[in-house]
């Protein structure tokens, strides 16, 4: 039975790991629907985004607005991922409404 325990022992070291992940990824899930007054930072680089209709979505630095990220054409149901500069606040232009994971928000 002692040759067991280290297995069992790893196993719920992994499932609390997942359990922790998914909560803080759903903790750092927003939808955004006034894209004037809210801004996004990357929690860590990557962020994952979907949207309730056809549109192109682009990314602002706030500090450099010259400084443009795209994806280029979201469809309802699809989301795709883009690397952002971890640590600095990007506007969002977009139609309809975005769902953005992994970001902190901030309201102007």
């Amino acid at each position: 039975m002692k040759t067991w325990l280290p297995i069992v022992v790893a196993i719920v070291i992994a499932v609390i790991g997942v359990i922790t992940f998914l909560q803080y990824r759903k903790a750092h899930t927003f939808t955004l629907t006034d894209f004037e007054s809210e801004e996004i930072q990357p929690v860590l680089g990557l962020v994952r985004v979907s949207g309730s209709q056809d549109t192109d979505v682009w990314f602002i630095d706030v500090e450099n607005p010259e400084s443009k990220f795209q994806i280029g054409y979201i469809t309802p149901g699809m989301s795709e991922t883009i690397k952002l500069e971890r640590g600095k606040w990007y506007r969002i232009e977009a139609a309809g409404t975005i769902t953005v994971t992994m970001v902190n928000v901030r309201i102007e």
